[in-house]
């Protein structure tokens, strides 16, 4: 009798061990074996850069869609209101740079340009709206221009700026949202 139980013992014990070991060998050989990637295309960087920008470009027009959706049923963006101070504060600096390249005042229109308003303008407008890089790019031409003291070419780059702000502010739905534009 103890013969079978100690046979049967040591078969419940192999038994045990096979399932054991059978559990744990496809994840021994899983992490044993190299990691291949899931995306054959993660390194094509122009592939990757246009999913990039496809993304953005739905997040802008989903943030619209969001915007539209908030003003038709009479809500406050509060978000969009805070995100929107930078941009409000870039469209106060342009005026004045503004009224001081009508007035002659160059030198006090590149002070005005190159305060830090147009880094946080920058910032701010690619969180509220589509892509500002051409605005961006312009207000680099107008800094470049003021920088230099020629009045005439900041006031054509800043004739430049203000209408590519004002397509930007309207692509991206904002042109209620800004005051002075």
């Amino acid at each position: 009798w103890s013969s079978d139980v100690c046979s049967a013992v040591s078969d419940d014990h192999a038994a045990r061990r096979a399932v054991l070991l059978g559990g744990f060998m496809p994840v021994a050989l899983t992490a044993a074996l190299p990691a291949l990637a899931l995306i054959p295309d993660e390194e094509d960087e122009e592939l990757l850069e246009k999913a990039k920008a496809n993304r953005q470009k739905r997040l802008a027009e989903q943030s619209v869609t969001t915007r539209e959706f908030i003003k038709a049923e009479g809500l406050k963006d509060v978000k969009l209101d805070k995100d929107l101070i930078p941009v409000q504060k870039a469209v106060y600096k342009l005026a004045k740079s503004g009224s001081e390249l009508e007035s002659g005042d160059v030198k006090a229109a590149s002070a005005t340009l190159n305060e830090p308003w147009s880094s946080e303008f920058a910032a701010a407008a690619a969180k509220v709206g589509s892509n500002p890089d051409s605005v961006v790019a312009k207000i680099t031409s107008l800094k470049a221009a003021a920088n230099k003291g020629d009045a005439p070419q900041s006031k054509r780059e800043f004739v430049a700026l203000v209408s590519e702000l004002k397509s930007w502010a309207s692509s991206s739905n904002l042109e209620a949202k800004l005051k002075g534009l």
